[in-house]
C-alpha cells in the first residue's frame, strides 16, 4: 500500500488560540512530508453594524469609501500578523510556507483560496474569535470547512 503523501498544507488563520494550535500540528505534519504550508487569513467583510449596512443600501458613497478603507486597514494589520507566522514557520522548520489575505465571508472565502491551491489537507482550529458563536462547540466556519472542503480537513481543539 503507497503511503499517503501530503504535498500541501492550507490552514486557516484568525488569530485565536485555536488557529495557533492548528498551526503547530500544520508545522509538525510539513516538517515530516516536506509539504508546501498555505496560511490564509479571513478578513470578514460582513461583520459592519447594521447602520452602516443600511447606508450602503442608500449609497452612501461616503460610507462606502470607509468600509473600503476600513478593509484595506484590516488586510494590512492581518497581512502583518501572517508575516510574522511565516517567520514562525520557516524558524521551526517548515521553510515552504507561503501567505494570503482574502476579504468576504470567512467560509466562501477560505474555499475559494482551497479551490485555487487544491491542498491535500486543511488544518484548521475548532473555535475562531467571532462573539456569540464561540458558545458552539465546533465552530461555525470550521464545521462549514468541514463539511464543504475537497480534501481532508483536520480540525484542532
Amino acid at each position: 500500500m503507497a503511503e499517503y503523501v501530503i504535498k500541501k498544507i492550507l490552514v486557516p488563520i484568525d488569530g485565536s488560540k485555536y488557529s495557533r494550535k492548528a498551526l503547530v500540528h500544520a508545522i509538525e505534519i510539513a516538517k515530516k512530508f516536506k509539504s508546501k504550508l498555505y496560511l490564509v487569513t479571513a478578513v470578514d467583510t460582513s461583520d459592519f453594524p447594521p447602520g452602516m449596512l443600511l447606508s450602503l443600501l442608500k449609497k452612501d458613497t461616503r460610507l462606502e469609501k470607509s468600509i473600503g478603507e476600513f478593509v484595506v486597514a484590516a488586510k494590512s494589520i492581518a497581512r502583518k500578523e501572517l508575516l510574522a507566522d511565516v517567520a514562525i514557520c520557516k524558524s521551526k522548520g517548515a521553510l515552504n510556507t507561503s501567505y494570503d489575505v482574502v476579504a468576504g465571508n470567512p467560509v466562501e472565502s477560505i474555499l475559494k483560496f482551497e479551490h485555487g491551491v487544491h491542498p491535500d489537507l486543511i488544518v484548521i482550529g475548532s473555535k475562531g474569535l467571532h462573539g456569540v458563536g464561540q458558545v458552539k462547540a465546533l465552530g461555525s466556519v470550521s464545521r462549514k470547512i468541514s463539511e464543504l472542503a475537497k480534501c481532508p480537513v483536520m480540525i484542532i481543539h
